[in-house]
């Protein structure tokens, strides 16, 4: 079970999921499928049937309750509809004090400032309740949605990588970013 937790900002709500949340992930992601497929890892075949959503659940639930990661939902505040979601992923503690974000919203909703808002609450939430230092991101290099969106909230580009993540079946270079808590400007 994932804790009870909303963080909420003007337009939207981002929470931990939930078991009634499947029939909305559902449909979103097989909504949104082509738009989303080139931009993730290759998607499961089971991966819009009931049964994935209840083992996603279990692992997330896991991830959090073992501090190795934090899977958000993204809701609208206006009328609850389900329109994306955000991962703590990785986090690495002792000297560290790190993890990498993933995140996906809607294709309709595109451009529009909700990943902004719902990112800005996670990443506060990241450095004063997890304690995080330093947060990583990463997007392919054609992706300038996803560079100007990291870069508007205040990550700096720190490099390329070669092959680094394996999406939609093929290893693909990445643009790198970073944020640490003493350059954001919600301090831990």
């Amino acid at each position: 079970m994932l804790p009870a937790l909303i963080l909420a900002g003007p337009r939207v709500h981002v929470r931990p999921p939930r078991r009634e949340d499947e029939a909305r992930w559902i449909t979103v992601r097989r909504k949104n499928r082509a738009y989303l497929t080139p931009f993730e890892p290759a998607w499961a075949e089971d991966c819009l049937n009931p049964g994935f959503f209840e083992r996603r659940l279990a692992l997330q639930a896991a991830e959090w309750h073992a501090g190795r990661g934090h899977a958000f939902l993204i809701f609208l505040k206006e009328n609850d509809r389900l329109i994306g979601g955000i991962n703590i992923n990785n986090v690495c503690r002792g000297a560290a004090q790190f993890a990498s974000l993933g995140y996906w919203i809607s294709e309709d909703l595109q451009g529009q400032g909700y990943m902004s808002e719902s990112l800005a609450l996670v990443i506060r939430y990241a450095f004063s309740e997890l304690r995080l230092h330093r947060l990583n991101a990463g997007c392919l290099l054609h992706n300038e949605r996803s560079k100007k969106l990291l870069l508007g909230l205040g990550f700096r580009e720190e490099g390329r990588a070669e092959k680094y993540l394996q999406i939609d079946g093929e290893w693909q270079d990445h643009i790198l970013f970073g944020l640490n808590n003493e350059s954001h400007p919600v301090q831990a």
